[in-house]
């Protein structure tokens, strides 16, 4: 509960491990600009609805369909630099071996998730796409929401894998 809100970056040695990292930065950077272009919109939607009573039409569309591509762009950074919520009452005082066995099953899950998630959003994008499914207020096609999110399920996926395996493989020596 006392320890400081720092960042602690995996750090990877071997020339896949630094292409994770890069491609998690670069997820994390297009999060941020998403995030950014969403209030922006947000904040002319709410200054054209409270001066000129004119909102931008669609904003909670296009919100909620950022929101979604932010969030899931952010997830593999989030797992390279540890920053998922760690609930340590229970391990606090247990042993390196057994914290690294924990971790490794957490992150066996993790990359577990990410692949179904992808899988899933993939199945699921290509079904819109064929349905020609849109939005109700812009007819954008919702499955442009679904693209950049698979790609960053599967990142989120391969980076879990990786780091697991390297701690495992680095707690062994």
């Amino acid at each position: 509960m006392s320890e400081p809100a720092t960042v602690s970056e995996f750090v990877a040695d071997d020339m896949l491990g630094k292409t994770l990292a890069s491609l998690c930065k670069l997820f994390a950077i297009a999060s941020g600009i998403v995030l950014l272009c969403m209030a922006g919109m947000s904040l002319a939607s709410i200054v054209g609805r409270a001066v000129f009573t004119k909102p931008i039409l669609g904003d909670y569309e296009m919100v909620q369909m950022m929101c979604a591509v932010s969030v899931s762009m952010a997830l593999p950074y989030a797992h390279w630099a540890n920053g998922h919520v760690i609930v340590d009452f229970f391990t606090a005082k247990a042993r390196p071996s057994i914290v690294l066995f924990l971790d490794s099953i957490a992150g066996v899950l993790m990359s577990i998730v990410g692949a179904v998630m992808c899988w899933r959003l993939a199945i699921g994008m290509v079904d819109l796409k064929k349905n020609f499914d849109s939005s109700m207020l812009l007819g954008l096609p919702t499955w442009w929401g679904y693209a950049p999110m698979v790609p960053s399920f599967g990142l989120l996926s391969i980076v879990a894998a990786y780091i697991t395996v390297v701690r495992i493989y680095r707690g062994a020596r």
